[in-house]
């Protein structure tokens, strides 16, 4: 499918025609007289690379979502030996959350699946370049490779939590949050590059990318750092000779340094990247309170400890609110006049990486 368009420009000497690569525009300068004449053909094409990707990350999303729920039902499902919560009460933890606070699973599922739901609408949506989903390309070719691999190793950990192989299935879900974090990178670099582009021509795409991929999948990292963690006390105190107080204490460090680490990083220094990611809070404020609920030493140092981290992260994600309320008011991540490139003369000037 093709269209044209005719700009004139000022006068030549001559006609020549310029390609540009790795895009579906072409350009045609010609003199007619003493004007010069541009003609663009703008040739609308797929993309199969990405297309392939997309779609082989929605299968193994979905049949990620099946074998969760297979394994709630354990033995009776024919795959699984014993239930993931059966598991997880057997390996009872100082950090182990209530089963009630077990729900975020299937809202965070839910989250994900509108991701790749709007993902497909790009493959039905055009701009006046190209495909939504190939110009721009806000989520490059790693983000999606970044999905397969963390969704892999979730199915992986699956069958090996119920096998109760605890070593790996540490390894695997730190090599999960890795990757966690991979995604992260991602769609935040992507934003940051076409963000003002979107700003001025495709507002309500800003805004789900914003709500549906980068708060999605803060919410699916958060968690899962919080399970590795878990996955580690696990580890820690049934596999080794470390007391109970200090394997529950260490956990409790590393998530109160990553969390004032992260509120530093976020408020300060990755402002433009991060400007509206606000489901961390809430993710860590239910975890711990379904710890708390859990607990059945509620004086001991690792409750109070969790207790304290649990009243950082409320004031946390009220400062959180408010800076960002603040933020978007008095200084705007983008202008009024927008960018003056356009998507394809954006994505020319980006390593392979992130087209």
């Amino acid at each position: 499918m093709a269209s044209f368009g005719y700009s004139q420009q000022p006068r030549g000497l001559g006609a020549i025609r310029v390609t540009m690569q790795h895009t579906s525009r072409y350009w045609t300068t010609f003199v007619c007289g003493r004007t010069t004449f541009e003609k663009i053909i703008i040739m609308v094409t797929h993309s199969p690379a990405r297309v392939v990707l997309m779609f082989a990350g929605l299968f193994t999303f979905l049949a990620a979502i099946t074998l969760n729920s297979l394994s709630r039902f354990g033995v009776r499902s024919g795959i699984f030996k014993q239930s993931t919560e059966e598991v997880i009460i057997k390996y009872k933890t100082p950090i182990t959350p209530a089963q009630w606070a077990l729900f975020v699973w299937d809202f965070m599922y839910i989250w994900v699946f509108a991701m790749f739901v709007y993902f497909l609408t790009g493959l039905c949506r055009r701009n006046a370049y190209d495909w939504m989903y190939t110009t721009p390309a806000v989520l490059p070719y790693g983000f999606h490779v970044s999905v397969i691999m963390n969704i892999g190793l979730n199915i992986a950990w699956l069958f090996l939590f119920d096998r109760e192989l605890l070593l790996p299935g540490l390894i695997t879900t730190t090599l999960m949050t890795l990757t966690d974090y991979m995604i992260l990178y991602f769609c935040y670099h992507g934003l940051k590059i076409y963000g003002a582009w979107l700003n001025k021509f495709r507002n309500t795409d800003l805004w789900l990318i914003r709500i549906l991929v980068q708060n999605g999948t803060a919410i699916y990292t958060t968690w899962g750092t919080l399970f590795t963690l878990l996955n580690l006390t696990i580890y820690i105190q049934y596999e080794t000779d470390v007391t109970k107080c200090d394997y529950a204490m260490l956990s409790l460090l590393l998530i109160l340094m990553k969390l004032l680490v992260w509120f530093l990083l976020e408020n300060f220094y990755l402002d433009e990247h991060v400007r509206y990611i606000v489901t961390i809070y809430p993710v860590v404020i239910l975890w711990f309170s379904g710890s708390l609920s859990n607990s059945d030493s509620p004086q001991s140092r690792s409750y109070i400890f969790a207790a304290v981290i649990l009243a950082i992260s409320c004031v946390m994600f009220v400062a959180r609110i408010a800076l960002v309320t603040w933020k978007h008011y008095k200084r705007p991540l983008y202008n009024n006049k927008g960018p003056n490139m356009s998507p394809i003369e954006i994505a020319l000037t980006q390593r392979r990486l992130f087209l």
